[in-house]
């Protein structure tokens, strides 16, 4: 009590009572943080073990060790975090259709989702593709590499005896036996008198050679003995490429912008083509028996072997044409040093090619096309690679990788009942590519994994 017989208070200390009750409500937050973590955390575990339980019901995921993944992938990965990659090898033969989904709902269609999507990491989406699980998909793999010449491989044939035929810049022959898989050097070598630039089976085991030296050499392979029956002359300039017309005549095409035709039997021009303003560098007879040719002026152009009179000039390509193949679908493709493959369809109303596609993919000159069987094609390219092309929707479902150098030749050859992709290269090798079927749900098939398919929940 005071003096005056009122009771004495002291005056609060508002600083103390504000630090008191601050420090109450952080202690208050801090425990509604850790319990809402706790729940978050609680949360985020259920819902991982939903999405576990889903991705193995898939079979499409795998759940693995993060660092025995990154060791084995070489991606680098945070630590503690969850991870699911999805087998996106069947996208070398199509773009799969994934439905993506969030809290249960399908948000395939939602704007914001179209634009993360594009990221290499997707937070909290499961990724559920639509495929059947016994979806098979193709890759292909070199299967063996033949090695025996010194300089770059020009051209390549198998002849009736399935033994394979190369001609090179060291100026040989060399004649391959490869049904013995232990045999990967040449079983003969011809000596040329210029390099061989391009070899053509006329008739079973006789060969012609066009060579650097302006000549056709006949070389008879009969009896296990190699003999020059003959020789063709008559173009001024390097020959470029040959090509069977029929059982008694063979078109040859050289750098003097000639084509000139041949009796075979008779050993004699028939008639010579002019009408290419510069080489002439590819050379295929269509089935419609008409030849077509393409060149460094840029041009293809349609004969008829007949009259001997050039019917139609085909114009777009902006660089040397260096290949030509006709399909089954009477579609003529073009390669060039552009970059492009070029389709050319028949109009049947009006009797002529007209250009309909343009094939993009390659990084260097396109320089060699081959039909690998009624659905997917190949090209060649001075980029070292071979890109493998669908037939009717024109996509490359996949780029081969293992020559060091430039793709000059390649042919479809049949090896022990198997269709077999064979190529040459600058890298003085030839290699055999073989098409091999995989089963798309099997875990020993993930293969070429990269950071695009990882997926974080």
């Amino acid at each position: 009590m005071g003096a005056c017989g009122v009771e004495h208070h002291e005056k609060p200390n508002k600083k103390n009572a504000s630090k008191k009750y601050e420090s109450i409500h952080i202690e208050m937050k801090n425990e509604m943080k850790n319990q809402s973590k706790k729940n978050l955390k609680e949360m985020e575990k259920n819902k991982m073990n939903n999405n576990i339980n889903k991705a193995k019901d898939q079979k499409l995921y795998e759940k693995r060790d993060d660092k025995n993944l990154s060791k084995k992938y070489n991606v680098n990965f945070e630590e503690n975090e969850n991870k699911f990659f999805c087998d996106e090898t069947t996208k070398t033969d199509k773009k799969l259709a994934y439905e993506f989904y969030e809290n249960n709902t399908n948000i395939n269609d939602n704007e914001n989702f179209k634009k993360d999507k594009k990221k290499k990491e997707i937070n909290g989406i499961i990724c559920e593709p639509q495929i059947k699980k016994e979806t098979i998909i193709t890759k292909y793999k070199n299967i063996m590499t033949l090695e025996g010449h010194t300089e770059k491989v020009t051209s390549l044939i198998q002849l009736e005896s399935n033994k394979l035929v190369s001609g090179s810049y060291d100026n040989t022959l060399c004649i391959w036996d490869i049904n013995n898989s232990s045999e990967k050097k040449p079983k003969k070598r011809i000596q040329e008198q210029g390099r061989p630039l391009f070899i053509l089976e006329f008739e079973k085991n006789k060969i012609l050679s066009a060579t650097s030296n302006n000549q056709i050499n006949l070389w008879n392979l009969n009896n296990d003995q190699i003999n020059l029956e003959y020789t063709f002359e008559g173009h001024e300039l390097w020959i470029n490429c040959l090509v069977k017309i029929d059982y008694q005549k063979f078109a040859s095409a050289s750098n003097d912008a000639m084509i000139i035709i041949w009796d075979y039997n008779n050993r004699k021009i028939i008639s010579t083509l002019e009408g290419h303003e510069d080489c002439i560098l590819t050379l295929i007879i269509l089935k419609n028996g008409k030849l077509c040719s393409g060149g460094a002026d840029q041009f293809i152009k349609i004969w008829d072997i007949e009259k001997y009179t050039c019917i139609q000039t085909l114009y777009s390509h902006e660089k040397w044409v260096k290949c030509l193949l006709e399909l089954n679908n009477d579609i003529i493709l073009s390669g060039s040093d552009d970059k492009t493959i070029k389709l050319w369809k028949y109009n049947t109303k009006e009797n002529k090619y007209d250009l309909f596609k343009t094939l993009l993919g390659h990084n260097h000159s396109v320089r060699t096309l081959c039909q690998i069987d009624d659905n997917h094609f190949a090209s060649g390219s001075f980029d070292c690679t071979i890109k493998i092309w669908e037939i009717n929707n024109w996509n490359c479902i996949e780029t081969l990788i293992g020559h060091s150098s430039i793709i000059i030749w390649m042919i479809n050859i049949n090896f022990k009942g198997k269709n077999i992709i064979a190529s040459c290269s600058d890298d003085k090798s030839i290699k055999l590519w073989e098409k091999c079927k995989v089963e798309e749900n099997n875990d020993d098939n993930i293969k070429n994994f990269n950071d695009k398919n990882i997926f974080k929940f």
